[in-house]
């Protein structure tokens, strides 16, 4: 029997329906979600301080059958507290003078929680511990004080390879002084295994295996004409028009502005009035006026800013797309793309980093900073019905490939591995 502290705090970004609720929350709770299924593991949940609002949440609505290593009923008025300074910072949020003590006040809570929370932890149940595992990069301090071995999933270098002062900051100060000889790294691919190698000198081939990523079963084909044009018109889509579509967070890394700026350019080029870009994913607040600096003009009528896509609309939005687009600069594993070929959706991606590990032959893949190549790809799918259905197939049989129930076995075949 294999007993895992399960690292579930990502798993509390559920709760809001915003950029959060994406990527890591996903692969956090499909992989929590397999190992349940196997009868031979034991699981306890673990939620930082950070997150302790929504402990109680997660206990009853999520994992109510599941045992928790901690019990913040000792911390319920602190947590109160935190609670009340989110959600008057949240109501709050763009007044000059009161956002910042309300910042404040959840920074104070936050650490308060932490320093009462040290020891909060069952001290019978840990003995009992085979090992604890964290979907991101969370590393406690009971864990290592006890010496309790640690597997930890590596999404991406991204911090490292595009910086800002918070995400350096933490990782190098906070990530690479925990990590121990005691720890097991998974990658989610290849790229993401060998930028590590490159970056912590104690991650090595003997410590590190890679194990990707899988789209939820609940991505496929879906050609319900009548369920289309009703999630058209909760996106406020036009439902006479044809649609590429795009799912991401709206930052730079994500090339978005080239990507719909030559979307605009081959409309114009070739006189099309029959298909419109439908963004699905957070809002980056100066997109149009980047993409005005580009001499763009936003055209609501052409581009559609659908935002946040519910978790039951994603598949009749992929199944009905023309083609969709993820010419990013940088992925560890990418997805989206994934998701998108489940669904039978023809891919345009980068030729980078992860993407041809998941990709493959299946789609189209171009330079993420060549304009020309945009044009071409967008003119190969609208002019070529074949090589839409030709890559279609392909992505559905792509996706085949990747399934969680093998990432599972292969985590759990290593630990037992190192248990034996």
């Amino acid at each position: 029997m294999i007993s895992i502290v399960y690292d579930a705090t990502y798993i509390a970004n559920s709760f809001k329906k915003d950029a959060n609720r994406s990527g890591i929350f996903f692969v956090a709770k499909s992989i929590l979600d397999e190992l349940i299924k196997r009868n031979n593991i034991d699981i306890y949940l673990y939620i930082s301080p950070e997150k302790a609002r929504y402990f109680e949440k997660i206990k009853t609505e999520f994992y109510p059958k599941l045992k928790y290593i901690q019990d913040f009923t000792k911390q319920k008025k602190v947590i109160k507290l935190n609670q009340l300074f989110w959600a008057l910072h949240k109501k709050f949020y763009t007044h000059k003078y009161l956002r910042k003590p309300f910042a404040f006040g959840i920074l104070a809570t936050q650490y308060i929680l932490n320093q009462l929370c040290k020891n909060n932890y069952n001290t019978t149940e840990i003995k009992k511990i085979t090992c604890f595992f964290s979907p991101g990069y969370l590393i406690p301090n009971f864990i290592n004080k006890n010496n309790i071995p640690v597997y930890l999933l590596l999404h991406d270098a991204i911090p490292y390879m595009f910086p800002t002062i918070n995400s350096k900051k933490w990782l190098v100060k906070d990530f690479e002084k925990r990590i121990t000889k005691n720890n097991f790294f998974f990658c989610v691919s290849n790229q993401t295994k060998e930028d590590y190698k490159k970056i912590i000198p104690m991650i090595t081939n003997e410590n590190s295996m890679v194990v990707t990523l899988a789209a939820n079963e609940k991505f496929q084909k879906k050609e319900d004409l009548t369920l289309l044009d009703h999630t058209k018109i909760k996106y406020s889509i036009p439902t006479d028009k044809k649609y590429i579509f795009s799912l991401c967070n709206i930052e730079p890394r994500k090339n978005l502005i080239r990507a719909v700026r030559t979307f605009v350019e081959f409309i114009n080029k070739n006189k099309i009035n029959d298909l419109i870009w439908v963004m699905g994913g957070g809002q980056w607040d100066s997109f149009v006026e980047e993409l005005e600096k580009q001499n763009i003009k936003w055209d609501t009528s052409l581009i559609i800013k659908a935002g946040y896509i519910d978790d039951e609309d994603l598949s009749i939005l992929y199944s009905n797309a023309e083609w969709f687009v993820y010419t990013s600069q940088y992925e560890g594993f990418g997805l989206p793309p994934l998701e998108a070929m489940q669904c039978g959706c023809p891919v345009i991606t980068s030729n980078n980093s992860s993407l041809p590990e998941v990709v493959g032959d299946a789609g189209l893949m171009i330079d993420w900073d060549s304009d020309e190549q945009h044009i071409e790809a967008y003119e190969k799918y609208y002019f070529n019905k074949v090589l839409r259905q030709e890559n279609s197939l392909k992505g559905i049989e792509r996706a085949k490939l990747f399934s969680w129930e093998k990432t599972v076995d292969l985590m759990v075949e290593q630990m037992r591995k190192a248990i034996s």
